[in-house]
């Protein structure tokens, strides 16, 4: 069920072939929501949850499918509704994305599946937050002013996943899921957040229940890491993507006996941290965009580079 990004990607076109990792999350661990926010803003306990996905078992039913999913459902557990479920208004936000690195072609695939045969479009809207430096973290009322006018009208998002459609119909199996791919190019460059809103409102941004098995960001450039870094950097890398060893030039400045390589991923979270070597193995990383620090207790550097 799981990573099949590269291979349905490479699929669609020859330019999609050619888009590298930037970011993904297959949901297969609590700890994989690290990092994301949840509101549940009619306050009867139901949300955004990661779990098993949750179909219908075709005896007046609801069942728990496998593992490893970020869902959206009328109720937490296969059986029975929330109090409230009419009026849902739930909130998920992402960690911070970082596109900075990234141009050209930019693609975010989301593989998403169905709880019942009856639902023959499912999919979420996609509220995409740029980060300023006016304000780089959004709060949750930078996400909802998206979603609507200064009249209250809804504004419909131009991003979405969303599959069931004529030209990609579900499989009849409901634990299988379908892939959705949206060009999120005009984020080249830059920092986001991405919201998806559930709700039960009558029209507008209102769309079926949802399981995403997993979410992944491609591109099909990357800037050369003398581009992005700082200028004061003198710490290179010698190649970029990388594939096992990220292979340091260091600072001339710097000590190496008491210099310290730390590898931090697009969340924030660190990863890796060693003493500084020429070769420093990543090989155990996944796939995707990651910030090394190099510092000897004077003076940092932060470069990023891509892990193939």
């Amino acid at each position: 069920m799981k990573k099949l990004f590269l291979l349905s990607v490479a699929l669609l076109s020859q330019a999609a072939a050619a888009q590298s990792l930037v970011w993904s999350n297959s949901f297969d661990t609590p700890a994989d929501l690290q990092g994301w926010t949840t509101h549940d803003l009619n306050n009867n306990g139901n949300g955004w949850v990661q779990g098993q996905n949750i179909y219908f078992n075709g005896t007046n039913a609801l069942t728990y499918g496998t593992a490893g999913v970020l869902r959206y459902s009328v109720s937490l557990v296969p059986t029975g509704n929330v109090a409230g479920f009419a009026t849902e208004n739930d909130w998920i936000i992402s960690p911070p994305i970082d596109l900075q690195g990234a141009a050209g072609t930019i693609s975010l695939a989301a593989y998403i599946g169905r709880q019942r045969t009856t639902h023959f479009n499912v999919g979420r809207d996609l509220f995409i937050y740029v980060s300023t430096p006016q304000k780089p973290v959004p709060e949750l009322a930078d996400f909802q002013a998206m979603t609507v006018d200064a009249g209250g009208n809804d504004i419909p998002s131009p991003y979405s996943i969303i599959a069931g459609t004529v030209a990609n119909p579900f499989p009849n199996d409901l634990t299988q899921f379908n892939e959705s791919i949206v060009d999120i190019s005009a984020f080249a460059g830059k920092k986001i957040y991405i919201g998806i809103w559930s709700n039960r409102k009558p029209s507008g941004n209102n769309l079926q229940n949802i399981n995403i098995d997993e979410m992944a960001i491609y591109a099909s450039t990357f800037l050369d890491t003398k581009e992005i870094k700082k200028k004061e950097n003198l710490t290179k890398i010698e190649e970029n993507p990388v594939k096992e060893f990220l292979q340091l030039q260091l600072n001339p400045s710097f000590k190496e006996p008491i210099t310290v390589v730390s590898i931090y991923n697009m969340a924030g979270q660190k990863v890796l941290s060693a003493q500084y070597t020429r070769s420093f193995n990543v090989a155990l990383l996944k796939a995707g965009m990651y910030i090394a620090e190099v510092s000897d207790g004077k003076t940092t550097e932060k470069l990023k580079f891509i892990k193939k």
